[in-house]
């Protein structure tokens, strides 16, 4: 098993990091990343595409430049090179998450994990994507929304489909409802359509502690006869020194800056 993520909000790229980072992706992903409006999003995909190539060579052993990564239909990345090796990128809020595993499929999501008062969710979306079983969890905990729909969101990526699954199909039962520093729970269960258990799933759930007392659940979903270890958090020096680069226009580097530093800015970056 393999398991990363990186602190997306605190990294402020230099000029430095910014050229070799681009260096390390080919010009394709580059162009696609280019036509992101905000520096939030060229940032974090970015990240994305180089944590791919970062676990890709921390697996295989080989220069992160030399994989070809390819497209499902549904947009999911894979490669072609060894496909019993799954992995699976998420992004939201302030981190970015990668896991890979060479035992069957692999789905992975992250959502921000924070305590509101119920009235301010929406209840009309609650009703439609969860169960009664659900709901009523949701309403011990508001902070237990987000925890679901990271769980049906990464069951879904496991399945490696597009959206437009019905959420409702899908009723999850927590046995264990507090999280505690540094743990992983493994023991909820998901049913379908309220009578089938899944029982060779299991469903990995952390939580990041972040700066201003701000948490991030990272959940996964995979096969039973995985390893349970914990997310290891790099920072941006681990991944560019894991990053090889490509034959890219060097001219082409300042250019990117230049458009990266004219894009927009939002308030959370």
């Amino acid at each position: 098993m393999y398991r990363f993520y990186f602190n997306c909000h605190r990294w402020k790229p230099t000029r430095d990091q910014w050229l070799y980072a681009n260096r390390c992706l080919p010009i394709n992903e580059l162009k696609r990343i280019d036509e992101y409006t905000y520096q939030r999003d060229v940032k974090f995909t970015l990240i994305g595409q180089l944590l791919i190539r970062y676990l890709l060579s921390q697996v295989f052993h080989k220069k992160s430049s030399s994989f070809i990564i390819e497209r499902t239909k549904y947009n999911r990345p894979f490669i072609k090179i060894n496909p019993s090796f799954d992995f699976n990128l998420a992004h939201y809020n302030q981190l970015v998450c990668i896991a890979g595993t060479f035992n069957g499929q692999i789905g992975c999501d992250t959502m921000i994990y924070k305590k509101e008062n119920i009235q301010k969710l929406n209840l009309n979306l609650i009703q439609k994507k969860f169960t009664l079983n659900e709901y009523n969890f949701i309403k011990k905990n508001s902070s237990n929304f987000y925890r679901l729909w990271s769980l049906k969101e990464s069951y879904i990526k496991w399945l490696g489909i597009g959206l437009g699954y019905n959420l409702l199909k899908l009723n999850f039962h927590i046995n264990t409802n507090e999280f505690n520093k540094n743990s992983i729970i493994s023991d909820t269960i998901l049913e379908i359509d309220n009578k089938l258990i899944i029982n060779n799933l299991r469903f990995d759930e952390q939580i990041i502690f972040l700066s201003d007392n701000e948490q991030q659940i990272i959940t996964l979903c995979l096969l039973m006869n995985n390893h349970c270890q914990s997310f290891v958090e790099l920072n941006i020096d681990d991944i560019l020194h894991g990053c090889t680069s490509f034959d890219n226009n060097k001219e082409d580097d300042l250019i990117s800056w230049e458009r990266f530093q004219m894009k927009r800015q939002t308030d959370i970056i």
